[in-house]
């Protein structure tokens, strides 16, 4: 189904923890002068704007971003990714940042996952992009195209993970967020993964998954405690007893294998203060554990 844009849910409580997460992971790449490459298997449209229609709709980033842009004392590294978010402005790099002249923009703006990684990236590091949605590719490539870093592919993220492995950089993340809007997109994540680890055991790879009531992340999370990797598998979820509404995100999670030294002792510390600082349906509390030990 290509139904789902992210546009109505960006900058909310669910991608503050990703976001984060994945700031967390390209800070530690890039320690090292050594390339990374970066996969993004569901790169959406690249960045949001939170006055658009879209973003209005729902208000979601007001109970993520908006509250955490306004907290007091956050983690070092969040308050890093913080000011990252309220420095993004796509007006200022115009035709780069794939502004169209004829488009109304109102600001803020919000930067999903492959703006992230590009304001990371290096001369030498490499980003790989994939959205199969049509206008959400045609958008994404409008806005990427005139930088030779970046290679976008519309092609489904499942199959294309796996037939991309192994990278020809071969240090670097996977991503992956699908947007779950049928429930076999939790299976078909297990498994692209599980099989694009086997071709490369050394990658690090994260995936975020939605909790719901219906309890689909269950499976998922017996499917990655199977993964016996040299470098663990680490299980972090942001949540609330609270479901609110059928359907409707009761909180965040995260499987993430092979992840950065100290990775769970930082991602724990901003987990805990979102939990504080951000509307979530109800009560909320961070957890991180390992399911399966590194060595």
């Amino acid at each position: 189904m290509l139904s789902y844009l992210h546009g109505f849910h960006a900058g909310n409580f669910a991608d503050m923890h990703k976001h984060a997460a994945l700031w967390l992971v390209l800070s530690h790449l890039r320690k090292k002068k050594k390339p990374f490459c970066v996969i993004d298997t569901h790169a959406g449209s690249g960045w949001y704007d939170l006055g658009s229609e879209q973003a209005a709709k729902t208000g979601e980033w007001k109970d993520g971003y908006a509250l955490a842009k306004a907290g007091a004392n956050p983690p070092e590294m969040l308050q890093q990714y913080l000011d990252h978010v309220a420095g993004f402005d796509p007006m200022t790099r115009g035709r780069d940042y794939g502004v169209r002249e004829d488009d109304e923009y109102r600001g803020p703006f919000y930067p999903g996952s492959p703006f992230i990684v590009r304001e990371m990236l290096r001369e030498d590091d490499q980003l790989v992009l994939m959205e199969l949605h049509p206008r959400e590719f045609e958008t994404l490539h409008h806005r990427v195209k005139r930088d030779d870093r970046i290679h976008l592919h519309k092609r489904d993220g499942y199959e294309g993970l796996v037939g991309m492995m192994p990278p020809a950089i071969r240090r670097g993340l996977v991503l992956m967020d699908p947007s779950y809007d049928v429930k076999q997109d939790y299976q078909k994540a297990a498994i692209a993964i599980r099989h694009a680890w086997g071709k490369w055991p050394t990658g690090t790879f994260m995936l975020w998954y939605p909790i719901l009531e219906d309890g689909f992340d269950v499976d998922l999370r017996r499917s990655f405690g199977a993964i016996r990797s040299a470098g663990g598998v680490l299980c972090a979820e942001l949540a609330s007893r609270d479901g609110g509404a059928k359907g409707r995100m009761r909180g965040t999670g995260l499987l993430v294998i092979n992840p950065p030294w100290q990775f769970d002792q930082q991602l724990d510390e901003i987990g805990n203060w979102l939990a504080k600082t951000c509307k979530l349906p109800g009560p909320a509390k961070h957890s991180v554990h390992w399911l399966v030990a590194a060595e």
